[in-house]
């Protein structure tokens, strides 16, 4: 797992045994980034990372620039973010916190929201677009990218696209447009 592009291309992530956590494959995230690059300029976006796990999103984002609130629940994820942001001197705001906890508290808007929730929690999944298509969490233009897994097909009528990489795929939505 290593930073892609940006002021940390090509950075490794160091490896630590953090079962719960499974990060975003390089083949997909290279994917997405490529897809984000067409709409998006990166040092004026501001960016929700939510399910961080290990922050490679959220550092991937910070690496080109953006400006990245990153929020994860896991203690264990939480100090590797940290140490691993220090280590590189990534500015990350980090907030350990339940994801829909924290969205009930949010009042700032951001240009993408990415999340990446466990696999297995389709409840919480559902609760999560609800809460976003619901609230005002994205600017006009914003996008929200859910990743999940590939044989889970998500159905919302916010949704504009979804991109299968493998077992993961990204199913991005637009609620601002729908809402209107």
């Amino acid at each position: 797992m290593r930073i892609i592009s940006g002021r940390h291309k090509g950075l490794r992530f160091p490896s630590r045994n953090m079962p719960h956590a499974r990060p975003t494959t390089d083949r997909a995230k290279e994917a997405l980034f490529n897809i984000l690059n067409q709409t998006y300029y990166f040092e004026d976006s501001k960016v929700l990372d939510l399910y961080s796990g290990l922050g490679s999103m959220a550092l991937e984002f910070c690496s080109r620039g953006a400006e990245v609130t990153t929020v994860e629940f896991n203690r264990k994820s939480i100090s590797y973010i940290i140490d691993f942001s220090k280590k590189i001197e990534a500015e990350l705001n980090i907030k350990q916190a339940k994801v829909l906890s924290y969205l009930g508290k949010e009042s700032k808007k951001y240009d993408i929201i990415f999340a990446d929730p466990p696999y297995n929690a389709t409840v919480e999944i559902q609760k999560l677009i609800e809460v976003i298509s619901q609230g005002e969490f994205l600017k006009p233009g914003g996008v929200f990218i859910l990743e999940h897994q590939s044989m889970n097909q998500i159905k919302h009528s916010a949704i504009f696209e979804t991109r299968d990489y493998g077992q993961s795929s990204f199913s991005f939505f637009n609620f601002v447009d729908n809402n209107e």
